[in-house]
């Protein structure tokens, strides 16, 4: 009885098993998770933000060493006008000048009045 029965097998999988494409894997290459790819891109992504930060603020740094040289240089300019005015203020005060002026307008010098303050 046992031995009459004709067993019927399927072979329908194996020839849908024959027409899909078998994942063959190379045990040299292991394929990255998903865990291991977001922490790839979250990487390059940080290393990116650093990157412009870095350009940033070295721009920043050059333009604030920028002005500051231009105020330098204002500055710089303002005291050597400073000091050719007090030079100049130097030359019109002297004694010798206004007693030349004195002299011109009639005027005589009299010792007893005058002070001088400093």
């Amino acid at each position: 009885m046992a031995g009459n029965t004709v067993r019927k097998y399927n072979y329908e999988p194996e020839e849908e098993a024959r027409k899909s494409p078998r994942l063959v894997v190379d045990p040299q290459k292991v394929p990255y998770s998903t865990f291991e790819k977001l922490l790839a891109v979250l990487g390059l992504l940080g290393a990116v933000a650093l990157i412009t930060l870095n350009v940033s603020a070295s721009v920043s740094a050059t333009y604030a060493q920028w002005q500051l040289t231009n105020v330098k240089e204002s500055i710089t300019k303002q005291k050597n006008a400073t000091a050719d005015l007090q030079q100049e203020i130097g030359e019109l005060s002297s004694n010798t000048r206004l007693n030349k002026i004195a002299q011109s307008q009639g005027l005589k010098l009299r010792e007893n009045n005058i002070r001088t303050i400093r």
